[in-house]
């Protein structure tokens, strides 16, 4: 969840800096990210005014500049809280996966598919339109998406070592063809067209194990 400026803040949203801000309760600041999301996903960042942005929640131009320094502000808090989202679902299965790799693995595509299906319909934002942010601000993004990456990539490994995966992959490619995989579904998937999210993770579960050479019957199917 992306967090909602605090009062008397001596930085902006970036830590850049800026002016001090009004309180704005967490529910709210969620309202106006979320409508940035569908403006941004809508338009393009680049075309999205913060006009339009502002109306969609009920305020004037001027009142929602009193939040926030720029559109980049709002960009931000979609990315780091996508991002952020993904850190909390390797912090959840380093408590509760099995020693298996596969096993793990495979809970960790059922939650990142979760984190879909919870999220709004602008998740490919953060796609498309990370490299608008400063360099700063991509930093923080990418030492989030690093960690993540690290962690899947960690799996194969010892799925390769254990031989639960074929001795020859790459680590390197297995784990961005995961992410594009994973990354790529709010691009095109509807949920009950014909499947539910629930449905859709246990087929891109079973496509990725079967694609290391692991059997998905014998580890899985994987935990919620």
């Amino acid at each position: 969840m992306a967090l909602a400026p605090e009062e008397h803040e001596s930085s902006g949203p970036g830590g850049d800096g800026s002016r001090a801000r009004r309180t704005l309760h967490p529910e709210r600041w969620a309202e106006i990210v979320d409508a940035a999301g569908e403006e941004f996903d809508e338009k393009g960042y680049a075309a999205a005014r913060i006009e339009d942005i502002a109306a969609r929640v009920g305020l004037l131009k001027g009142s929602l500049y009193y939040y926030i320094d720029s559109k980049e502000d709002l960009l931000f808090a979609i990315v780091d809280g996508d991002h952020s989202r993904g850190i909390a679902v390797i912090e959840e299965s380093a408590a509760l996966d099995a020693p298996e790799p596969p096993v793990r693995l495979g809970a960790f595509i059922t939650r990142w598919t979760g984190i879909l299906s919870a999220n709004r319909g602008y998740s490919s934002v953060s796609e498309r339109d990370l490299r608008r942010l400063s360099p700063d601000r991509q930093a923080i993004v990418m030492a989030k998406r690093g960690r993540i990456h690290r962690y899947a990539r960690g799996i194969i490994e010892c799925g390769i070592a254990a031989g639960d995966f074929h001795a020859d992959i790459d680590p390197g490619v297995a784990t961005n063809s995961l992410f594009e995989m994973l990354n790529g579904v709010s691009r095109w998937f509807h949920p009950s067209r014909p499947l539910s999210y629930d449905e859709l993770a246990e087929h891109l579960r079973c496509f990725v194990l079967r694609g290391l050479g692991a059997d998905p019957a014998a580890f899985g199917p994987a935990r919620p």
